[in-house]
């Protein structure tokens, strides 16, 4: 392997009473542990309305369904799925939020369902507030010019009608990790304070096996209403939503294409193409993780979990970027690996094992195809990282990508990914 380098955030009224001491010490000790011990129920109570306890209504695609059956339950099932949540879930939230959160303001001194406030990486859930928000574009954009993504649209427009005010641009960017310089080199946009090592990390092995018998690959999309922008579209309708709830035009089509190449090159993989981030986008990891869960119950052979999203790249003038590159002449969306870590306090004591795979799949993808990848983009927040040593986040294109672009450059990593897994058996 060729060596590798890397470049690289008042005191109460005294009344008299007969045989009774006040002692105002004592009350507002009690009272404050008291609304403590409320804020504490609720928080918990309010986790658990983040739970299924049912098992997913996803359609597993395996080889001994038929197209139309597997077509036919992924219909039913997504509406079950929006049905349960929408009776099980929200109406507790509703019921609670307003008094929990007043709670947590008045005796914590700040708000910990602010995904800013200091507490809210230590409470169960509080993390997920505000996570529907997108995994966010690439390191060489200003944050502040990105516009966070908004509620999908239960039947968004599948063509774009923009004019006049409306009607902005969209531009193609090469968006490569190596396309302002001729290294080879592999880079991590690190929003950590930790410290990593590349060279170490593409030297040590996986803890992974490849070897088990039963599904390897579990393909999920924690915000499956993710699409893209009409195929050749240059200009977009800043009114119009870029998510759609048909999976044949949002990120679950391109999840579809990969599932196949990995069957079909003998990687055994299940497909959950739930609607975690409908009808809400609140709890949508959440509720992924539920799915995630439940299938390395059932299937505990499961070792890689890829969680497919599309990012989204707006300037502050309003104009969409489409990350693409060329591949025998033809677009290609270009990719980025988002690990999660520990550092906003959730569990994920393994999440150098989730860096290494990235690494070792970066490393492979690259030399077949050296401008298909962005940088590896590591995180503060967890992702769900911590369900298995090969969980990744892997954003395929833009919101101003074509889905046939992102289908194409998906595909081209997934034939690399299949030979690198196969290679560990």
């Amino acid at each position: 392997m060729i060596e590798r380098s890397y470049k690289a955030r008042k005191i109460p009224e005294k009344h008299q009473y007969r045989a009774v001491v006040i002692d105002g010490h004592k009350i507002i000790k009690t009272a404050v542990f008291l609304a403590a011990v409320g804020v504490i129920v609720g928080v918990i109570i309010t986790s658990f309305s983040y739970t299924k306890t049912a098992v997913p209504t996803a359609s597993h695609v395996t080889e001994s369904q038929s197209a139309e059956v597997a077509q036919e339950n992924v219909k039913q099932d997504s509406e079950e799925k929006s049905e349960e949540r929408s009776d099980k879930k929200i109406n507790i939230k509703e019921s609670f939020d307003s008094v929990l959160k007043t709670a947590c303001s008045y005796i914590l001194g700040f708000d910990p369902y602010n995904i800013n406030g200091a507490l809210a990486a230590e409470i169960h859930g509080a993390d997920m507030v505000n996570s529907y928000e997108m995994v966010q574009k690439s390191s060489e954009f200003d944050e502040s010019n990105v516009v966070p993504t908004e509620e999908p649209r239960p039947t968004p427009g599948a063509e774009s009608s923009a004019d006049g005010e409306n009607q902005a641009d969209i531009k193609a960017i090469n968006a490569g990790q190596n396309a302002n310089s001729n290294s080879n080199e592999i880079k991590i946009g690190n929003q950590t304070s930790y410290g990593v090592d590349i060279n170490k990390m593409l030297s040590e092995p996986l803890d992974i096996d490849m070897s088990v018998d039963g599904p390897k690959v579990l393909i999920v999309h924690t915000h499956a209403t993710e699409a893209y922008a009409p195929e050749g579209a240059q200009k977009y309708n800043r009114e119009e939503s870029d998510r759609s709830m048909e999976n044949t035009e949002n990120v679950v089509a391109v999840g579809n294409e990969v599932t196949e190449i990995f069957n079909s090159r003998g990687i055994e993989t299940l497909h959950d193409t739930a609607l975690h981030d409908y009808p809400s986008f609140n709890g949508a990891y959440a509720d992924a993780l539920s799915s995630i869960e439940w299938y390395l119950s059932e299937y505990p052979s499961i070792q890689v979990v890829f969680d497919l999203h599309r990012d989204s790249i707006v300037y502050d003038d309003d104009t969409k970027a489409k990350v693409v590159t060329k591949i025998n002449g033809k677009n290609a969306a270009q990719l980025m690996f988002v690990v999660g870590t520990n550092e906003k306090g959730l569990y994920h004591p393994d999440w150098r094992e989730n860096l290494k795979f990235a690494l070792k799949l970066q490393d492979k993808i690259d030399q077949k195809y050296p401008n298909l990848m962005r940088h590896v983009n590591l995180r503060q927040e967890r992702f769900n990282g911590h369900t298995t040593h090969g969980s990744l986040i892997i954003e395929m294109g833009s919101s101003g990508n074509s889905l046939e672009e992102a289908k194409y450059g998906m595909s081209c990593a997934a034939e690399c990914i299949a030979d690198f897994l196969n290679e560990l058996k």
